[in-house]
């Protein structure tokens, strides 16, 4: 049977289920028109109490800072995923957040650690309140953010986890007068690369998370701190060769925090 929900809903979130067809009630997937523009992941939450079962860690250099753009036709995040083709939406049954994470993400029974965490084991800030889950489908249903939850949580926030990995992603809605923030002043900008990086809020974001990948790298290398220095020096020759090809950049920049990662 449909889930039925009250009418003492948020006026947005009124809004984005009246733009899917959903307010008296319903399951049916439809077009997720009220969400559609760019979000810029601006936290990574794990389960603190979790650390063993870890893939991505607090303001993970990956995840942080990553765009999500939904669309009529397809919805995407610039990490390499594979994109969701003529995305869907249908409502999941209301509840409370914190009940929601906690069944999302059950701990292996252990003594003294409970099975369910708590937003505030995520490191999640946010008010324990009714919320209505969205479960996107997709077509063809190959892509990882097919079966992903997304829960608007204010107009200009969203929270999603889209692999069934143990982590929650936090989202600001983009606006188009959000200045653009690289690791590095764009008044000093020199190369071509640098200023095509000023331009584009999705290759600020892959700069300031190479940085963040190098400084932990720089952290973890002991008397290796040299050799990563120099790698680094390198691999600006290569992301500079890219010029002003954006593709060139992201992809450069991407791989590049993998590859620091891993050090």
């Amino acid at each position: 049977m449909p889930h039925t929900m009250p009418f003492h809903l948020p006026p947005f979130l009124r809004r984005i289920l009246l733009s899917i067809g959903c307010v008296a009630g319903c399951t049916a997937a439809t077009s997720p028109s009220q969400l559609q523009g760019s979000w810029e992941v601006v936290q990574v939450a794990v389960d603190q109490r979790d650390q063993p079962h870890w893939l991505y860690f607090p303001a993970d250099p990956r995840l942080l800072g990553r765009e999500l753009h939904i669309a009529e036709a397809v919805i995407s995040l610039n990490d390499d995923s594979r994109d969701c083709s003529k995305p869907a939406l249908s409502t999941l049954p209301k509840t409370e957040l914190q009940k929601y994470i906690g069944r999302k993400f059950p701990r292996a029974p252990q003594y003294g650690t409970p099975i369910h965490p708590t937003l505030a084991d995520f490191g999640l800030t946010l008010p324990d309140s009714s919320v209505q889950p969205l479960q996107i489908s997709c077509d063809p249903d190959t892509s990882a953010w097919n079966g992903a939850w997304l829960i608007p949580i204010a107009p200009d926030r969203l929270l999603t986890n889209y692999d069934n990995n143990g982590y929650v992603l936090v989202l600001r809605r983009r606006q188009g007068t959000d200045p653009i923030k690289p690791s590095f002043a764009c008044g000093n900008a020199q190369s071509t690369a640098e200023h095509a990086i000023c331009t584009s809020a999705a290759l600020a974001g892959y700069d300031r998370s190479v940085t963040a990948a190098y400084r932990r790298a720089l952290s973890v290398s002991g008397d290796d701190a040299a050799s990563v220095r120099q790698e680094q020096l390198d691999w600006l020759k290569t992301r500079n060769a890219c010029g002003a090809d954006a593709a060139c950049l992201e992809k450069n920049m991407r791989d590049r925090v993998d590859q620091l990662m891993q050090q």
